[in-house]
């Protein structure tokens, strides 16, 4: 209850002093993030203590970063509790952040999408060719996208000397894409890299002994992001040469990371196992 001879603010009055809408007023009482001191049973109307103008403004701002209305009540109930307060408003910093990096991401996308524009289309040459046999050691697992593909590289790397498995001279190292469509999340990838010889498989590195096969391919040069492209052109031109795909995509990193720092001189097959449309 207000003291004794306070003067309420009308639902108007109140709208006016702090920025916020009637409508949104209600929505907040309704919410029971900002409640009016006082509702006229008869009438319905809501009028407003003053020391609720400290109150609204603080609304006002959480509102205008973005928090949601659970969020804002959580702060509402805490606005003199600065460490519980600060703990609210840091969460929200950090998805504003996050959301920033993305928001940059996409403006360069925009930018690159643009000078492409201006650019000739460059045409993707796809070949045929036959793979040899080849030992690998292998690791395949489960991880929450396709980008978290360092993960496996680092399991391998890491098992393989326990195992006894020796790289081979300029060994290949191959990416396979085991999931039979695109995925959002949980991706199937196995990592590869050539051996000079077999090993004794263990549970965290297997030796596979893979057999001569026939691929599509096309090369990339330049950053990941431009494999679109390549898998394109791989996709238009397996049907239309008389092929069907036979088997998991894969992509064999020629020049990567590892090798040269600078995206623009990374160099990266892309295969697709195929075989004759006659022999499906």
């Amino acid at each position: 209850m207000p003291p004794t001879g306070e003067r309420l603010l009308s639902i108007g009055e109140f709208s006016r002093l702090t920025q916020l809408s009637i409508r949104m007023l209600r929505h907040y009482d309704e919410h029971d993030v900002l409640r009016p001191t006082r509702i006229d049973r008869s009438s319905g109307y809501r009028s407003y203590s003053p020391a609720l103008l400290r109150v609204a403004g603080w609304v006002r701002r959480l509102r205008d970063l973005g928090l949601g209305v659970a969020e804002i009540a959580t702060c509402v109930a805490v606005l003199d509790q600065p460490e519980a307060l600060r703990a609210v408003l840091q969460r929200q910093r950090t998805r504003l952040v996050t959301d920033a990096t993305d928001v940059l991401g996409r403006i360069r996308e925009v930018d690159h999408l643009i000078t492409t524009l201006e650019e000739p289309i460059m045409s993707i040459e796809i070949t045929l060719r036959t793979l040899p046999a080849r030992t690998v050691a292998s690791v395949r697992g489960t991880i929450p996208t396709y980008p978290d593909e360092g993960l496996l590289w680092q399991r391998l790397m890491s098992s393989m000397p326990a195992a006894g498995a020796i790289p081979a001279q300029a060994p290949r190292a191959v990416a396979v894409f085991h999931d039979d469509a695109y995925v959002e999340t949980d991706a199937d990838v196995e990592v590869q890299l050539d051996v000079a010889a077999t090993f004794a498989s263990t549970d965290a590195v297997r030796c596979v002994e893979l057999p001569e096969m026939t691929v599509a391919v096309g090369t990339l040069h330049g950053p990941y992001d431009g494999i679109s492209a390549v898998m394109e052109a791989i996709g238009r031109w397996v049907p239309e040469h008389g092929y069907r795909f036979a088997g998991p995509m894969f992509d064999n990193y020629l020049v990567g990371p590892t090798q040269d720092p600078d995206p623009t001189h990374w160099v990266t097959d892309v295969c697709l196992p195929v075989a004759p449309v006659a022999a499906a």
